[in-house]
């Protein structure tokens, strides 16, 4: 039979050795905690008689065996444990409805919050919007007419316009409009030139120093003196141009009625004005002085030096520019800079995704008397 202490020996390994599988189990199922495993102690062998010794020296190799194995067992943990901590570590295992809450081990640290993101600097705005076409964008231009300014006749009009998207509104879309456009019109008016009563007292005193005037007309009749023998009032041809920059045009266009598009447009404008009115198919110099145009002035004759002085194109209706710059070519006429605005609408009809054909109206109310005007044009857009 054994003695108390083998039995003691015995039953300590064996616990061990349970301990050590009950431990390498739990492992697989939550966090891994390190385990560490107490080796065998022999409690020190009082001296018996020389009949025990050789049970005992037995017993001790056993024990020896034991303790190598829980060695291996202790190892085998430590690899599972340093297997185990990345996967606990990123999958935690949460308590479901079928286990319960576990309290949390004593003195466990609480989990610090995350820090903020760190910032990625600039982002890019979106900017490509499919649903409006492309982006959004068009290019266009419009041929049409145009009531103009200073009582003048209707003329032709023409030029473009760009319009770039800026935001979704309710039923369409807000875009941003810089239109350029150019007109003309001949209107025929009537003047009345203060260089012509000039040049009739100059004549008046010719013909008097030439002998064709016996004597000098009396002061009672300067009213003729300055009015014959050449027209001061006469009928002129006036040439207008208006150059209309309009840089900062708001336009709202509804996009909801699809390939139908109407819209309407209001902004500030830049007005340039320019004129000129011409004589020459009603001034006639030679016609109007009869006999006396063929008299001698210098190398020439009276009525072809009247002629080169008084017709041509005039500038603010009273006298044309100089015979040599009209020769040369060099523009002449008057004109101004104004300040208005405009506000018109329309409607585009989608041809294609990138072609658009339309109408456009237009009022143009500039600063000073008669200045307003409108424009009536068709327009043809490329979106992009």
């Amino acid at each position: 039979m054994l003695s108390e202490k083998m039995k003691r020996f015995l039953v300590t390994g064996a616990m061990l050795l349970v301990v050590a599988a009950i431990t390498s189990v739990a492992a697989f199922g939550q966090t891994a905690e390190p385990v560490q495993i107490a080796a065998n102690t022999v409690a020190p062998i009082a001296s018996k008689p020389a009949g025990d010794v050789t049970p005992t020296n037995a017993l001790q190799a056993r024990i020896d065996a034991q303790q190598q194995e829980i060695n291996k067992l202790s190892a085998l943990v430590e690899r599972l444990q340093a297997m185990l901590e990345p996967v606990a570590s990123t999958r935690p295992i949460l308590p479901n409805a079928r286990i319960g809450f576990l309290p949390d081990p004593a003195g466990s640290p609480s989990p610090s919050p995350a820090p903020p993101p760190a910032s990625q600097g600039y982002t890019a705005p979106r900017e490509l919007l499919p649903d409006i076409g492309h982006i959004g964008a068009e290019l266009g231009f419009f041929v049409g007419g145009a009531t103009n300014p200073y009582k003048d006749n209707t003329g032709f009009a023409s030029g473009g316009y760009i319009d770039l998207p800026w935001k979704r509104v309710a039923g369409g879309k807000l875009s941003y409009e810089i239109m350029i456009g150019l007109q003309r019109s001949v209107t025929t008016q009537q003047t009345t030139s203060g260089v012509n009563a000039l040049a009739d007292v100059a004549v008046n005193n010719f013909l008097v120093d030439a002998g064709v005037i016996a004597t000098p007309v009396p002061v009672s009749f300067l009213g003729s003196y300055l009015t014959t023998p050449l027209p001061v009032t006469s009928i002129v041809q006036e040439r207008s141009k208006v150059l209309t920059v309009a840089p900062f045009e708001l336009k709202y266009t509804v996009t909801k009625l699809g390939r139908f598009r109407p819209y309407v447009v209001a902004g500030l404008g830049v007005y340039v004005w320019i004129g000129s009115d011409n004589n020459t198919q009603t001034f006639n110099a030679n016609t109007a002085l009869g006999s006396y145009a063929s008299l001698p002035v210098g190398t020439s004759t009276l009525g072809a030096t009247l002629n080169a002085i008084l017709q041509g194109s005039q500038i603010g209706g009273l006298a044309p520019t100089a015979p040599q710059l009209a020769a040369r070519g060099v523009p002449h006429g008057q004109g101004n800079v104004l300040f208005g605005g405009q506000v018109g609408g329309g409607a585009e009809i989608r041809i294609t995704p990138k072609l658009s054909m339309g109408f456009d109206v237009r009022h143009n109310q500039v600063e000073g008397k008669d200045a307003g005007f409108n424009t009536f044009a068709f327009n043809q857009g490329l979106h992009w």
